[in-house]
This record gives C-alpha cells, structure tokens and sequence, in this order.
C-alpha cells in the first residue's frame, strides 16, 4: 500500500504532456534535394527515419519518467509493508516518549512506585529503537523538560530515565502533548508515534492530536489507599481570661475504604511535638487539632505528617507563623476609656495591660505610630491631621460608632468606596449571613447562622467585606486596614456576647499585627526577595527579586517564614476513560505489539531521485552517441 505525504504535489505530473507536445510539434522535417535518381536515396532516408523515431520516442519516454519520478519524489510516497508489523523490524521512527512523573505515580504498587514501573516501560521501549529511530524524551516536569528534551538519534541513555524523580510542580499534560507534537514534526520524519506512560489519572487532552498517540498503563489499580492532610492553620482561641495557640487541619480519606488507627504527627521548629490517631470513614474529611506551646517571640515553622505508606508525596501539611505574646497596642479616642467588650479582649490579647497607650492630639504623630503592633481609632473626632496619619501608616482598626460624623462618613466613602445610609438601632436583630471562609480574620468563624447583631451602620454591600448581615456589610479589610461598622458600646447587640466576637476581634488584632501577611502559597506561586534559604537548607541569591516556589517546604526569607505546600489535585485518584479520539489509543500490557510499527511505511523519495539521475545520464548518453555518429 502506497501513501503520499505531500499528495498535494501530485497535480504537477500533468507536466508529462510537456515532452510530449515538444515532440509533437518540433520534428524535424527533412530539406528537398532534387536528385537524377533518388532510388538508392530513398532507402537509406525510410531506414534512417525508423531509427530516428526509435530514439525520439525512447528520448520521449525516458524524458517523461525523469519528469513523473522528480514530482513523485517531492511528494514523498511511502510504501506500507504488512510483514513489518508481525516482526520486530520498523521503519526509521521518531518517538517521544512521556514519562508521567506526577505525584500521584508516587503510589506504592506491591513493591514498586507507579513511577518505578513507567521507568521499566520506558527502559523497554528504548531497547526497541533502532540507531536510525529519532527520539525525545519528555516529562511533566516542564524545568526538566527546557534541559533534556533534545532530539537524539538511536537509544536514550539509560542514565536519563532512571534519575528521573517525581515532581510536585506538574505541567499539564495538555501543554505536553502540543509540545510532543511540534518536536516530532521538526525531525521531518514521517513515521511519528507519541508514547505516554502513565496512571492515567485523569486530566485533560487536547482537542485535536494529529500525531498516533498511545497511553500506556502502568498499573490497572483504580482503587487506591491515600490519606493526605491539608490546610493547617495556627491561631489562637480565647479560653476563658486566657489565649491558647492552636493548630487545626484536616485529614482526608481519598478512598473508599475506611482507615483506621491513623497516626497523625506535629512538627515544630524541627521537634516532634504531639501524637494523636484518628479513624477515617471512606471518603470523610476529618477536622483536627494540636495546641501549640511557643514560648519565644519571632517567626515558628513546622508541619502536620499522617502515616500513610502507599501514597507519602502527600502525607505532609506545611505552615508558619509569627508569635507575638506581648504586643503594644495604641488605643486613639478622645475618650481616655476602652468600651468594656473590647477592654477585656485587648487584656488578654497584649498579656499586661501596660502595653496599652492612649495617644491623645499631642501624642498623634506616623513616628510615633510605627512603635506599634497595632493601632486603634474609636470614638475620635475628625481632623485633617488624623486623616493625614491614617493615609501614612501601614495597618489600623477603625471602629465606628452611632455618631460617627459626616466628615469620618465622607473619609471612610473614600477609602473603602462606600455610602453610608444610616445608623440601624432596632430591637429586632438581624442574622450574621456572610463571612469570608478565605480570610485569615474570618476563616476560623464557623455556625454563625444563628449569631445576631444589631446597632450597626447600613452601607450596602461592598468588595472589601469580610463579614455581612443580609447582605450588608459589617467588617471591611483593606490593603491591611480594617473598619468594624459596629459599636463596641452597644449594650443591646447581641453580637459582643456570643462566643464568635472575641474570635474575630482577636483574629482582626493578629492580622493587623503582622505587616507581611502572605497568603497561603501553592507550589509554583510567587515569593518575593533578594536572598531566600530553600527547604534543603540551600540558600540562594535572586536577581529579579522573585523566586517561584518548586517544592513543598518552609522557605526564609531575611524577615519571616514562608510555608508553601501541594495543590493537592492528584491526592484523589480518577481513572481517565478512553476519550475515543482520533489518533488516540489506550493499550493495555500487550502494548509491545501495537508500538513502534509502520504508520507510512518506508519513504521512495530518493529511490525516485536516484532512479531520475540514471534516466537523465541515459538521455544525455543517447543523445551524444548520436551527434558522434
């Protein structure tokens, strides 16, 4: 069977009536000589005639096949063998192979990781490449990839699959396979497979693969055993006249098994500090805790490990934070007078009351500001001093009250882009039916459906609020800077006395303190600075300031601490289905049999041009043989 990868090129073999019509219409004729007798004349011209159209004709022929052979060339037919398929012979191929290095091929199968065996596959695949195959081996590790996916002739080095490691920063195999495309149509090859050796855990393909593709399997495991925890978070909860720092995370169980006598660990600053273990339901997301004893002020790191053999890529919960016992707190009013709900909490938040200041007028000034953790405004009159101090300092709580005043109506409609529609004092409290789950203020409130308030300011809804009732904003934050549109001396809101108001009061005074509160960062995302020390210990100098994060770990930077963990997409396992595309198959563990054989067969091209180099020789041979004649 014959294939013409460039068929469009095969309109030009209509150029073989050229020759033809040159023959037709350019014979020559022979001149009229008059002779006394012509007999013997005649003879000898009917028999040079004969042999003159001999040679034309085969001059015609031999013209015509150098004309068909050169345009037959250029569009490169390509013979298909069927005996090649039934031996271990192929054509001259250019393969790339994928290996899928994710961390869900970090699974343990009997005695080796999933990983493990897509390295025997690949290791097989390349025995079977001859010196004339083309090949290039690629990853999902895209860091990797800029490094070692290069075009090679003949066998890969063993070496180069077998280092191959898991990595936690996956490029989307999407991208991958666009990548495997472009590389294999630059070899110029017309024989062009892609094998990917996988888990198939599921994602996402292309719309269109133009190139035969072939996902291999390296285990038929659909079932899989994986705990992981995820999303811890250090705060500190209000236990009577006291705080204690906390831990909470959760513990997930990705199968549909129940796990039981799970052992779950903390970590901080580099001791093993509790040990607890928990029973998991299939599929149940576990709440848990550790309280966290620190003693010394500054930044504290650590990590959450579950006990989970089978899959441990996942077993691990970074976090960070900064410990404060004794913060100084700048208390602005005109009232030398802390309402009792917020006096009581601020005790316990600053450990001794000493570290409270009021700051009257003569006080007010950003230098002396910046000597504290944090700043409150409550019940102060308006003044174009204030506002200029507000405007220059990095963080601060505003409290409003029921006569807030037009001008501290008109600023704050400024800073935040809100309207004020009036003060709403009702006997009739309304439901607290918002709070931001994201937000480090408000992420720890939880069953506050049934929490009321009232004596608070109307505004209306507005992008900055973290907290809302009927869909009016309560609490607003802002590059760092936080309004409460409460009163804190209101005796009738039911608010201030439920337990959710100390939390959030607390958790608002925390966040106001740190002046560099990241978010909580993904491997990949963005960490900014000059020098920053790795998870390895490794410290490196950045020349553009940015440094994005590659894998899990507690990053330092010469100010703070930075945890950075997982996305934790590939912790529960689905098994991709065959997407029933073109150029696309899924084989199973015969897949020896179906790879690496003729798509196009073997290419003629040259055969032809070879083959159009010896009729051209031919022509000029006959037609000098008889201009010597």
């Amino acid at each position: 069977m014959i294939s013409f990868l460039n068929s469009g090129i095969l309109f030009l073999t209509s150029a073989i009536v050229i020759p033809v019509l040159i023959y037709l219409f350019a014979r020559k004729r022979p001149k009229k000589i008059i002779f006394s007798s012509i007999k013997f004349i005649k003879e000898s011209q009917q028999q040079q005639k004969k042999r003159i159209n001999i040679k034309n004709l085969l001059l015609l022929l031999i013209r015509i096949l150098i004309i068909l052979s050169v345009i037959l060339a250029i569009s490169r037919p390509a013979l298909r063998l069927s005996f090649l398929e039934k031996g271990d012979l192929h054509p001259k191929t250019a393969v790339a192979i994928i290996i899928d290095n994710s961390y869900s091929m970090n699974y343990l199968v009997d005695t080796q990781t999933e990983l493990e065996k897509a390295k025997t596959i690949a290791l097989q695949i390349n025995a079977m490449l001859s010196d004339d195959d083309e090949v290039i081996l690629l990853t999902l590790d895209n860091d990797w990839n800029k490094i070692n996916s290069n075009i090679r002739f003949g066998k890969i080095v063993p070496d180069l699959i077998a280092n191959i490691g898991i990595t936690a920063k996956r490029h989307p195999l999407k991208e991958i396979l666009e990548d495997a495309e472009q590389l294999l149509k630059d070899t110029h090859l017309p024989n062009r497979e892609i094998i990917v050796i996988s888990d198939l855990q599921e994602t996402e393909l292309p719309a269109k693969i133009t190139i035969p593709t072939y996902f291999v399997a390296t285990s038929d495991i659909s079932d899989r055993y994986n705990i992981s925890v995820q999303n811890s978070v250090v705060y500190n909860d209000i236990v009577q006249k006291g705080k204690a720092t906390k831990l909470s995370f959760e513990l997930i169980n990705h199968s549909n098994t129940e796990q039981q006598d799970i052992i779950y660990r903390l970590f901080l600053d580099g001791n093993t500090i509790s040990e607890k273990a928990a029973d998991l339901q299939a599929g149940q997301q576990k709440s848990a805790s550790f309280e966290v004893n620190v003693q010394t002020s500054g930044w504290h790191s650590g990590f959450v490990e579950v006990k989970n053999e089978r899959q441990t890529f996942d077993n691990r919960n970074y976090f960070s934070f900064y410990y404060n016992p004794e913060p100084e707190v700048a208390f602005i009013s005109d009232k030398a007078e802390i309402p009792i709900v917020l006096s009581s909490l601020l005790e316990i938040y600053v450990g001794k009351s000493e570290n409270i200041s009021f700051i009257d007028d003569s006080q007010l000034s950003v230098e002396k500001l910046d000597e504290f953790d944090n700043i409150i405004i409550y019940n102060k009159s308006y003044s174009a001093k204030t506002s200029f101090i507000l405007e220059n300092i990095d963080s601060y709580l505003l409290i409003t009250d029921k006569n807030l005043s037009q001008d501290w109506q008109e600023y704050l409609g400024r800073e935040f882009q809100l309207s004020f529609t009036g003060f709403q004092h009702s006997t009739s409290p309304v439901l607290l039916n918002y709070y931001n789950k994201y937000h480090p203020i408000t992420r720890h409130m939880k069953n506050i459906s049934d929490v009321e308030i009232n004596d608070y300011w109307a505004i209306g809804a507005n992008s900055s609020a973290i907290l809302k009732a009927e869909s009016n904003a309560i609490a607003l934050e802002k590059d760092k800077k936080c309004v409460w549109l409460f009163d804190v001396n209101s005796l009738q809101n039911p608010f201030l006395l439920d337990a959710a108001f100390p939390v959030f009061a607390y958790n608002t005074l925390v966040y106001l303190a740190d002046t560099d509160v990241l978010p909580d960062l993904k491997i990949g995302d963005k960490i900014k600075a000059d020098r920053i020390t790795l998870p390895d210990g490794q410290t490196i100098q950045i020349s553009n300031s940015r440094h994005f994060a590659s894998k899990a770990g507690i990053y330092e930077t010469p100010d703070r601490k930075i945890a950075v963990n997982l996305d934790y997409s590939e912790s529960s396992y689905n098994k991709m289905n065959d997407p029933k595309m073109k150029n696309v198959t899924f084989i199973n563990s015969e897949w020896q049999q179906q790879i690496l054989h003729s798509r196009y067969g073997f290419e003629l091209w040259k055969y032809l041009l070879v083959f159009a180099l010896i009729l051209f020789a031919l022509e000029i041979y006959i037609v000098k043989r008889e201009e010597n004649k």
